[in-house]
């Protein structure tokens, strides 16, 4: 008889563990679920305040006609470039239409890279002409660098005693720079950030994250973390129209580097 009851106390606690066990899952889930559904309605009313804030600043425009606004991205790209042209310092062109990326120089390109991959946050694709054009038919101003990178390097180098020593100062340079990502980020006038990778291959560009450690993933992460940030004190977070580029490497390093820290930049989306 003793036994009988030990076995049923046994399964009856197992029972218990087990029950608990679903509820914990059940509700770590719901809550979860919650914070989602919580972070995607921020996040929403953020990009549609943003859009609003676009729309008030051309209030009274004339409605542009659904078939024109192709025209009114042409306009806009050539009045920009004839813009930026008048100035004597070297700009940046980038024309998502024609998959190219440019430095100008008084109208001359000085450069030019194919763009191999790019991606634009859904806010431009939502614009009407109006919107688009008191966007970008003007040149945009760089108002902020970041990069992973040195822009300008300067270093005070030693020179070597011998051939061998100079030998292993080439080795360790090779090596240093050979799992450096090269990306960098630029502000531009109406709070748009532009995003530019150095990337070798299609299957690099494809695999975008990089195991965690290429530049979406970090940007991704960062982006996550600053809006959870102002979700917890129930704020709307701060919603960054963000354009995304992947261009060969070695052109990254030499955009990078040629390019003024306030240089103007003309887009075509």
């Amino acid at each position: 008889m003793m036994k009988d009851n030990s076995a049923e106390s046994f399964d009856s606690l197992f029972v218990k563990k087990r029950n608990g066990l679903k509820i914990f899952i059940i509700l770590f889930f719901l809550i979860l679920l919650a914070i989602i559904a919580v972070y995607t309605y921020l996040t929403i009313g953020a990009v549609r305040e943003r859009m609003e804030k676009a729309k008030m600043k051309v209030e009274g425009a004339a409605p542009v006609n659904a078939s024109l606004i192709d025209l009114m991205k042409d306009k806009a790209w050539i009045e920009s470039r004839l813009k930026m042209a008048s100035s004597d310092s070297i700009g940046l062109s980038i024309d998502l239409e024609q998959h190219l990326i440019q430095l100008e120089l008084k109208g001359v390109v000085v450069m030019s890279s194919k763009i191999r991959e790019s991606s634009i946050s859904g806010f431009f694709k939502r614009m009407d002409g109006n919107v688009y054009f008191d966007m970008f038919g003007s040149p945009l101003t760089i108002q902020r660098f970041e990069s992973s990178i040195e822009k300008n390097p300067l270093r005070v180098v030693q020179a070597p005693k011998d051939t061998i020593a100079a030998a292993a100062a080439v080795a360790i340079k090779k090596d240093s720079l050979q799992d450096k990502s090269v990306y960098w980020t630029v502000k531009l006038d109406h709070d748009i950030e532009l995003n530019i990778q150095g990337i070798d291959s299609i299957s690099e560009a494809k695999s975008k994250y990089k195991l965690g450690k290429g530049f979406e993933f970090k940007r991704d992460v960062k982006n996550i973390l600053n809006s959870f940030q102002q979700i917890k004190k129930l704020k709307k977070p701060n919603y960054t129209p963000e354009i995304l580029i992947s261009i060969p490497e070695n052109e990254a390093k030499s955009i990078l580097r040629a390019l003024p820290r306030n240089a103007s930049v003309t887009i075509r989306i």
